[in-house]
């Protein structure tokens, strides 16, 4: 069911790796991978950074948190907060085209919350 949303992100945008829906307490709804990224681990470690921010966001009374980006040497991830439970994740190459990714997040993850 999520698959398709997740393969809209990685195909549709140039530079697109990896995607995937988790909790934001480290559990996998669903992944899917052009590649051999390991978007599980990805996923798993920034879960906790995440909710992190998730929660300091709300003690400083700055409002939901909605998205954040992480650009390393290789990699830009993208992620989107669905619902207060979840979040989905798009795995780019470091030049990928972040602009169209930060777009269909905000499209998918409006979807997804109707189907969560």
């Amino acid at each position: 069911m999520f698959r398709q949303y997740l393969e809209k992100l990685v195909n549709n945008v140039e530079g697109g790796k990896a995607a995937m829906i988790m909790e934001f307490d480290g559990i996998e709804v669903e992944s899917y991978l052009n590649n051999g990224l390991d978007i599980t681990t990805i996923g798993i470690e920034f879960s906790q950074i995440l909710a992190h921010a998730k929660r300091t966001a709300q003690i400083l009374e700055a409002g939901e948190l909605e998205e954040m980006v992480v650009k390393t040497e290789d990699l830009l991830l993208a992620f989107r907060v669905i619902n207060s439970d979840y979040f989905v994740v798009v795995a780019l190459d470091r030049d990928g085209n972040y602009g169209k990714a930060r777009f269909l997040l905000r499209v998918e993850a409006a979807r997804l919350v109707e189907e969560l």
